[in-house]
């Protein structure tokens, strides 16, 4: 199917951000619009605290194993969180903030 790993990886990628769109778009529905919300009434900074929040989850489970029993949160769920609160970030510091 694939020639090598560099035409394999350059499809997972497609595959990959075709899956982030789809579930940034369901949560920022489910949410409201939150990111944007805090932002406006917090200040940017809380960037940095949510992305803070995500990486100390990830680094738990990292030890834990793959799953976080507590929430019940794959490693890959927190991945997809972290790439989605840099993609808002992008359009909040090239679109909203001045």
């Amino acid at each position: 199917m694939y020639k090598n790993f560099e035409e394999m990886t350059q499809y997972n990628i497609v595959e990959i951000c075709d899956e982030l769109k789809s579930f940034l778009i369901e949560k920022n529905k489910m949410y409201g619009n939150s990111f944007f919300k805090t932002l406006n009434e917090y200040g940017d900074f809380l960037i940095c605290v949510r992305i803070e929040d995500k990486l100390n989850r990830l680094k738990q489970i990292i030890l834990k194993g793959q799953n976080d029993e507590k929430t019940d949160e794959r490693i890959i769920d927190t991945i997809m969180d972290l790439a989605g609160y840099a993609i808002l970030s992008k359009i909040f510091f090239e679109y909203y903030s001045h």
